[in-house]
Parts: structure tokens; sequence; C-alpha cells
């Protein structure tokens, strides 16, 4: 049964403000839309990134550090510079976690309070801000920046780009992990996946790939369908959607050091997107929790991280055998 929360936000998303609308521009440019079926560019090696630091700054329980450094796939103008952020332990760390954006997560505020969670454990947290968000959104706070199913693809396929780069950039230096929550989490799962090298993962109310999330979910009561060209366009925008799939990718050999994290009344996300990303990556964990999409976020940050936590030991544990 849905959470009562989750069945609030499905009236919100169909009768609330425009912000919330979802394709309101329909598809866009299809040669964009069609590069999510692109395997091979996903599992191609991770580009080279160059990242320009602020000062850090020191405070009693934490370092934080803020950064930039040029996109590397096709995005708009406004969304050119990535932003970063590092959220450390005083002390220091061999351990950081990339932690990838949810939908409508601007700026850092949201993953900051997970972040704050894993100082605990001694995990330095990698906040990204991905194309069309935050300082790369294109449109103001009140209208979505996700105006197309082409930009949608763009932001996507940035965010896993970037992603993997920032993978390679710091493996060097710490042992990574990535996870996030929802799209976050789905993301996180393809960089995870296609990291190249083991990495910690820990998808967080995360299905397989964005499909089911905006056909089947709460989320699908928001979209425009008289701008993709009716409702008879639910397939092929199914089509398109799921074809940013972690189950067209073979699974990492780190799988077995995953732990999923899911909610038994997530309106969002439906349970079988999430059984069949845990049935992929033979070994992994997956947990079940009271509550729905929300309420998972704000009332159990701590067992959030700590699944993060636990996905860094068991891929130790994984490396020393």
């Amino acid at each position: 049964m849905m959470h009562p929360i989750d069945r609030f936000a499905a009236v919100m998303v169909r009768r609330g403000p425009r912000r919330l609308r979802i394709f309101p521009d329909g598809w866009g440019d299809r040669t964009a839309v069609s590069r999510m079926e692109d395997i091979d560019t996903v599992l191609a090696p991770a580009a080279e990134i160059e990242i320009e630091w602020e000062p850090i700054k020191h405070l009693p329980d934490r370092t934080t550090r803020d950064g930039s450094f040029d996109a590397i796939t096709d995005v708009p103008t406004a969304a050119q510079k990535a932003q970063v952020r590092i959220i450390a332990p005083p002390h220091g760390t061999d351990r950081m976690c990339l932690l990838m954006a949810a939908w409508n997560d601007h700026g850092y505020n949201t993953r900051q309070h997970l972040a704050e969670e894993l100082l605990g454990h001694d995990i330095a947290s990698l906040l990204l801000e991905i194309p069309y968000y935050g300082h790369r959104r294109l449109v103001g706070p009140e209208e979505q920046p996700i105006r197309t199913v082409a930009d949608f693809a763009r932001m996507g396929l940035g965010a896993l780009a970037e992603g993997r780069a920032l993978l390679k950039h710091f493996r060097p230096h710490y042992t990574m992990g990535v996870s996030g929550y929802s799209m976050g989490g789905n993301i996180g799962a393809l960089v995870g996946a296609a990291a190249g090298f083991p990495v910690a993962m820990a998808p967080l109310a995360a299905s397989y790939s964005p499909g089911p999330v905006f056909l089947d979910g709460v989320i699908s009561n928001g979209i425009q369908w008289d701008a993709l060209g009716g409702v008879s366009q639910r397939d092929e925008l199914r089509s398109a959607l799921t074809a940013a799939s972690v189950l067209r990718m073979p699974p990492p050999d780190w799988a077995p050091a995953a732990v999923m994290v899911a909610a038994k009344s997530d309106g969002f996300i439906p349970a079988a997107a999430v059984n069949k990303l845990h049935q992929h990556w033979p070994g992994s964990e997956l947990r079940w929790r009271r509550g729905g999409h929300a309420t998972l976020l704000w009332r159990q940050r701590r067992v959030l991280a700590d699944a993060i936590a636990d996905s860094f030991d068991r891929l130790a544990s994984l490396n020393s055998t």
C-alpha cells in the first residue's frame, strides 16, 4: 500500500506548481533521445577532468571544499561548468562516496544531510551538481528545468559521464563508492557498474532504469502527454527511458559489495523495479524498510548511511579474498 505522504505527492504532481510538470515541451531533439541506447558510449573509458578548487574551509567537525570542471558531454552552454563539493572528516579519511542528485535535487542541501551522517563512518562525500540542476539550470526556480525528453537524456548521460570521471579522478587517493537516492540511486548504479574498477555501491530507493519510475509511479501523474503527442506515446516513452538501464550492462565483479535500501510503501519506485536491480547483481543485499519514498529519506538517514558504510566494508572483504 502506498504511503499517505506519497499519495499526497501524487496529487501535487498532477495539480501543483508548473515546476512539477514532466516534459512540458515534449520530445525535443530525437537524436539526443536515441543516445540513451548507445551502451558502447557508457562503457567507453572514463574521461579525464581537471578540477579548479577553491580554498578549503575548516569547521570543527568537517572540512569542505568547492570546485568546478568543464562538462564532458553535449549540454547547453549554461550547464557547461560542473560544480562539486567535498565534505570530509577533519582528520582525513581514505574512503570517499560520490552522492548523485535525485529528481529536482538542486544544490547540495538534501545530500549534505546524508554526507553529515557519513562523517560518523569516516567517509568523505563528493557531491556533484548534474547538468540542468542547481547552478547549471537553464530556467528560473518556478520552472521545470528538464523541459523535454531530450533534456532528460542529456542530463542523464552527462551525469553518468561526469560521475565516472570523478570516480577515476579520485581513485588514486581514496577507496571510492557511489550512492544516491531515487534518480540519484539509479544514476549511481549505472556509474558504479561502469566504473571500470571496484567501487562500493549503495543505490537507495532506486530502480534499474527511469522507465518504471516515470510510467508506473507517482511521477507519471505529471507527464504532459499532450506535449508528447498523446497518451498513445506511452510505449515509445517507456522504451526511450528504459534504454538507460543497469540491466543492459553486465554485472560488475564488485556487485556482491552492493547494499540497497528500499521502502515498503514507496509510491515513486515500484518494488519490482528495485528487485530487478537486486537480482541483476548476484550477491548484493537488499534491505526493505517501513515507510514511503519521502519518509525513508527524511526519517531514516542513519539507515541509508549505514548501508553506504556497509558497502565499503563488503568491498574491502571482497578485495581481500
